[in-house]
């Protein structure tokens, strides 16, 4: 998939439009529901830009990790 700055604006535009409507519950929040509220809605945010069709699994990085203490354990 291919970003342009139309995309980046449509992903910035939600996010804002998900703050507006739960702003209300925001001010009511205590201080470690508002943080993460906002550490998952920025990961959503990130992870947004990444094309995840053609990331690796994590079956693969398991692999990548466990598999030379595999070959070392035969």
């Amino acid at each position: 998939m291919q970003w342009n700055g139309s995309t980046v604006l449509m992903v910035q535009v939600l996010i804002w439009l998900i703050v507006i409507f739960e702003w209300k519950r925001l001010k009511k929040a205590s201080k470690a529901d508002r943080l993460t509220f906002a550490v998952i809605l920025t990961l959503t945010a990130l992870m947004s830009f990444f094309n995840l069709e053609t990331l690796p699994g994590p079956i693969t990085l398991l692999q990548y990790i466990f598999g030379p203490l595999g070959r070392i354990m035969e």
